[in-house]
């Protein structure tokens, strides 16, 4: 019933991810995203089978680090390495000096009863696997408006994997923020809690009887101006029922660093399918739309806009699988449930139960987990699409995210067309049942 397709080819699809994280970040709506959707927009052009268009976004902001920074100025001295997390804003010239304060997991309650008016507050990122994490409607992650209510003055995050990773957590909408937000390494976070808490961390000769204020000095600055960007849609119509589709979808745009994994290896595996689909035209019943959409990173502004420009069609999508991180990692995973603007979405329990099917039949094996925060599925399953999301590296030991060392050695060739195989035998599926 299921079969494996030679159009899918490993060696392919590492070679679409070699050319896309050669351009660098691919933040949404700049010059380095522009080269990687025109990249793709000529690899889906030669699939003379499949109906092809670009659509402009909305305004999303267009965004740059120049430079980000922090020093302990008290009670010793030291430089720590960070920096900006993506889409927030700048200090003020020469920066900002203020007491630091643990926020906790950046929680209501983790505010109540202190004065944190004027502070740097440094948050727990989220934790793998978790969905407790308190974004407000409309922010992919804090509730950044009673954040900047209560007078704070900046953020610091940092990696959640142990060491000296540098990564850069989600915050920002597609509007971007005015508020300084950094991000630093899980060790040197380790290190600021020893000083506000414990007295070991004190250099030698003095022991802290009490509390000892730590002082940082802080320096952001980024460029923020409005832009937009473009979503790649490539159809293949079905024969008898056109008007009713499936999709699969990945993002093109990237958080920080060559962004292999997440998500130029999501986007090899769709350029990948369409070559398939293309060698097999008129064979499907319905549609088959391949999607590669912009602005993932900043609250899925890119699948947003997709979605909000077809309200009145999306009761003819009778399937959508997003893919996300598909690259690396340990296991197959399909996601049951994750946080999407403040509360729970839960996915198609229907197209999860038919990626086992698919996976039995070719020989693999796929495990449910759930996920702290949603990808572009988020959108579709709002307005009530059977939809999925795939992905490979959920697994807390897997580093690499939103960091510099997400590059194309970290990807494997063969988990391409895995994944491919998986896809396009799930999408033949949707397409062709009753």
């Amino acid at each position: 019933m299921y079969d494996y397709h030679p159009q899918i080819s490993a060696k392919s699809a590492y070679r679409h991810v070699r050319e896309l994280t050669a351009y660098g970040p691919r933040h949404a709506a700049t010059e380095n995203e522009r080269k990687a959707i025109s990249y793709i927009e000529g690899v889906f052009r030669q699939y003379k089978n499949l109906k092809f268009s670009l659509e402009q976004t909305n305004p999303i902001v267009k965004w740059k680090e120049r430079k980000a920074g922090i020093r302990i100025v008290s009670p010793i001295d030291r430089v720590i390495t960070a920096n900006a997390i993506l889409g927030t804003g700048s200090t003020p010239p020469g920066g900002i000096t203020a007491e630091l304060e643990y926020g906790g997991r950046g929680f209501r309650s983790d505010y109540e009863g202190r004065e944190m008016k004027g502070k740097i507050v440094m948050h727990d990122p989220p934790r793998a696997r978790t969905m407790d994490n308190s974004c407000a409607e409309g922010m992919p992650q804090r509730d950044i408006a009673y954040i900047k209510s209560l007078g704070i003055q900046a953020l610091v995050e940092y990696c959640r994997i142990p060491g000296k990773w540098l990564s850069a957590p989600l915050l920002a909408g597609r509007d971007g923020l005015d508020l300084p937000c950094l991000s630093i390494s899980y060790d040197d976070a380790r290190y600021l809690k020893e000083l506000l808490f414990e007295w070991y961390a004190m250099p030698d000769g003095i022991l802290a009887q009490e509390r000892i204020p730590v002082i940082l000095q802080i320096e952001s600055l980024t460029d923020q101006e409005d832009g937009f960007s473009y979503n790649a849609v490539a159809t293949a119509v079905g024969t008898e029922k056109p008007e009713e589709k499936v999709i699969l979808l990945a993002h093109h745009d990237n958080a920080y660093g060559p962004g292999a994994v997440d998500n130029a290896a999501s986007v090899a595996v769709v350029l990948e399918v369409a070559k398939a689909l293309n060698e097999m035209p008129g064979s499907n019943r319905r549609s088959i739309e391949l999607l590669t959409v912009s602005g993932e990173e900043y609250g899925q502004a890119g699948s947003l806009d997709y979605v909000q420009k077809r309200l009145s069609e999306m009761k003819n999508v009778k399937g959508c699988i997003v893919m996300d991180l598909i690259g690396g990692g340990d296991q197959y995973y399909y996601i049951e449930k994750s946080l999407y603007n403040g509360h729970v979405i839960y996915n198609s329990r229907k197209i999860n139960t038919m990626l086992e099917e698919v996976c039995d039949g070719l020989g693999l094996t796929i495990q449910p987990t759930q996920l702290e925060f949603a990808s572009d599925d988020a959108p579709f399953i709002e307005q009530g699409v059977e939809t999925s999301y795939l992905c490979r590296c959920i697994s807390k030991s897997w580093p690499w995210l939103h960091t510099d060392w997400d590059t194309v050695d970290v990807v494997d060739p063969n988990a391409l067309k895995v994944v491919g195989e998986i896809c396009l035998n799930t999408l033949l599926r949707l397409a062709n049942e009753d």
